[in-house]
């Protein structure tokens, strides 16, 4: 083997009698000095020590490291006793004072082309996605850890999505106009909607559209509203999914890094998924640019990427109304059906299951396993199970 050390030319050492002794000194004054000149210097270094210590306490003490004599607490060692129940996310309770008391708030947020991006829904904990109608889709989005300033644009609400909504521990509702099912289901039962409890709302129109792509609401403002109605005070007999904090049995199912699906056909409305591993998230794709490129899903204010733990596709049975003059849809959510959960990457198979109108979905594996989730945001998109092929994943 090649030697590849390289050789130090070092000083040569030169006894300290041999120095004395040239320089003609006496032995018994330079030794007196010597051990003098240490003392000083070493005291010297000693004080240096000293202030060097005090110097760098009053710095790092900046930081909470150092300073006293008791520990500082990390951040994961901060108690966390307040569980959003929608996301399964842990709060203190300082965190959670200005929501823990209140009951989730959903938006029928308007997806058309001319109602991009939208505002709002970045904040949102929990989002649904299905078709309103020809094709089209809209989302209600839930919040309640985030009421944002400015939520929309927001449209009219079907039968289907009040269903939802009373899954959602009989939460409040923002929404503008509705079809004649869902009127009659509002008055019947007891949806506490805001459209009929007339919460305050807004038009612009900066992008130059069609009206009914203008409107939009506070979040706050449209819960203030339902406090006013004497809607304050928490969600009951809310059903909370279970919740994981590590990977689990999950990570030894297919990978699922690249996600996308239909809803009636490809274009405006087909949503593709990411997967981000540094932040094990699924980052949000929806239509496709004139080169035929996926188009991220971005939120008018902040300009950033929606995304969330854990993503559900649900298939349900789409039906079109007997007699509706327009044509309008409804979805069997009741019951049970076949879909897939996506999260750590990976790909879940489950069932999902749906005891009554005000029963929480519940999702199993093929174990029987009630799935464990995400602390996390929520996406749930329910596809017409006419269909399922049109969900491919890699």
């Amino acid at each position: 083997m090649q030697d590849t050390s390289v050789s130090i030319n070092k000083p040569r050492f030169v006894h300290p009698g041999h120095l004395l002794s040239t320089w003609g000194i006496g032995k018994s004054y330079v030794i007196a000095g010597l051990v003098m000149g240490l003392a000083i210097t070493g005291f010297s270094l000693l004080l240096l020590q000293i202030r060097n210590k005090e110097v760098w306490r009053d710095r790092l003490s900046i930081f909470g490291q150092i300073g006293t004599n008791t520990p500082q607490a990390k951040p994961q060692d901060v108690p966390r006793p307040i569980q959003n129940v929608l996301t399964g996310m842990m709060y203190t309770e300082a965190e959670a004072k200005d929501w823990q008391d209140l009951r989730p708030l959903g938006v029928m947020v308007n997806n058309h082309p001319d109602a991009r991006p939208q505002a709002g829904l970045i904040d949102a904990d929990f989002t649904y996605e299905m078709v309103a109608e020809g094709g089209i889709t809209r989302f209600l989005a839930f919040y309640h850890s985030i009421l944002p300033d400015k939520v929309g644009p927001i449209r009219s609400i079907r039968e289907y999505y009040l269903v939802l909504t009373r899954e959602m521990g009989d939460a409040m509702v923002m929404h503008h106009g509705y079809s004649p099912q869902a009127s009659a289901a509002i008055d019947a039962w007891g949806v506490r909607s805001l459209d009929k409890g007339a919460a305050p709302y807004w038009r612009e129109n900066p992008r130059n559209v069609a009206i009914e792509h203008t409107l939009y609401a506070s979040a706050k403002a449209a819960v203030d509203r339902g406090i006013q109605l004497g809607w304050e005070g928490k969600t009951e007999d809310f059903y909370v999914w279970q919740f994981k904090d590590a990977a689990g049995d999950y990570q030894l199912l297919p990978k699922a890094d690249k996600i996308a699906y239909d809803f009636w056909y490809q274009g405006d409305f087909s949503a593709m998924w990411q997967y981000d591993a540094a932040t094990n998230s699924y980052l949000r794709f929806m239509g496709f640019d004139a080169a035929g490129k996926e188009l991220p899903h971005v939120d008018e204010l902040t300009a950033k990427q929606l995304a969330v733990k854990n993503l559900i596709v649900q298939f349900a049975t789409e039906s079109k109304i007997a007699g509706d003059e327009k044509n309008r849809l409804d979805y069997t959510l009741v019951g049970s059906g076949k879909g897939y959960v996506f999260m750590d990457g990976r790909a879940i198979e489950v069932t999902w299951s749906k005891a009554a109108r005000d029963a929480r979905t519940k999702y199993y594996d093929t174990n029987g396993l009630e799935i464990k989730f995400n602390r996390g945001k929520f996406w749930v998109a329910i596809l017409p199970d006419r269909s399922p092929e049109t969900l491919k994943f890699i």
